[in-house]
């Protein structure tokens, strides 16, 4: 049996979270810029100085917000990855793992803008907790990478061609502080492949497409898979069969564009 934590404790971390979800609130009504320690407190019915006994600075704040948005795409994502695990095609392997990371962004809209969005603060969000858990969803979108150039779907020679020593350079400096162990021509790849992800998702959830664009799913999965393609991907693609539906982690139904309510909070 489980010994329950000491009262203390517990009501500690409610009020850690109920901090952190009035946070959430301003971040979602008036963006990055907004969070501060005195407003949560007001919000709170707490006096200023209250807050410093949970969280240091400001700082500290935006930081285990970030630390909890990573936290929940790692898991998101390491679920998706788990999923597909016995999964033959390589490129349906990546594309359940990019609707993964879809599916989560259109239902934590928040989120994703204070991780992706533009910074108005200077926060830095990269050590402690948060980088780990950064490092965490990062790493299943690089194990995924180094699984398909190590069985060969992935022929990353035209993108070694290409790379120029400065970048090549800073693409080895990049590898050894992430520890990947793949070549600077897949970390080259997996940029293309994150700069494709992300911009597709942007202009979806910050409204950017054209009006007329409305099948953000079809085109979503088409544009995952030309990047697939552009960096190399050998085996020839059945478009109907790849595209089929897969399933969500945490769900046996295949994914489901939650109802669009317009553009993310800006940041």
């Amino acid at each position: 049996m489980n010994t329950p934590a000491p009262r203390r404790e517990r009501l500690r971390a409610a009020t850690i979270e109920e901090i952190k979800e009035t946070a959430r609130a301003q971040l979602a009504e008036h963006g990055l810029s907004s969070i501060s320690l005195r407003g949560v407190a007001r919000a709170m019915g707490l006096t200023p100085s209250a807050l410093y006994r949970y969280f240091d600075s400001h700082d500290e704040l935006v930081r285990e917000l970030c630390a909890d948005a990573f936290s929940s795409l790692a898991d998101e994502l390491e679920a998706s990855e788990a999923l597909t695990a016995h999964e033959p095609s390589g490129a349906r392997r990546w594309l359940a793992l990019a609707r993964a990371y879809r599916h989560w962004a259109l239902r934590h809209q928040v989120e994703y803008t204070l991780l992706f969005g533009p910074r108005t603060l200077d926060v830095d969000v990269k050590s402690a907790r948060c980088g780990a858990e950064m490092r965490r969803a990062l790493a299943v979108l690089f194990r995924c990478m180094a699984d398909q150039v190590a069985c060969g779907c992935v022929d990353t020679s035209h993108l070694e061609a290409q790379l120029q020593p400065e970048l090549r350079e800073e693409l080895v400096a990049w590898g050894q502080a992430e520890g990947v162990p793949i070549s600077p021509a897949a970390l080259a790849a997996c940029l293309s492949v994150w700069t494709s992800l992300h911009g597709a998702l942007s202009l979806e959830l910050f409204g950017h497409f054209p009006p007329q664009i409305t099948d953000f799913d079809d085109l979503y999965d088409m544009q995952m898979l030309n990047v697939l393609v552009r960096i190399g991907y050998q085996p020839s693609i059945d478009i109907a069969a790849v595209m089929a539906p897969t399933a969500l982690p945490g769900t046996d139904q295949p994914p489901i564009t939650p109802e669009h309510e317009g553009p993310a909070p800006a940041a």
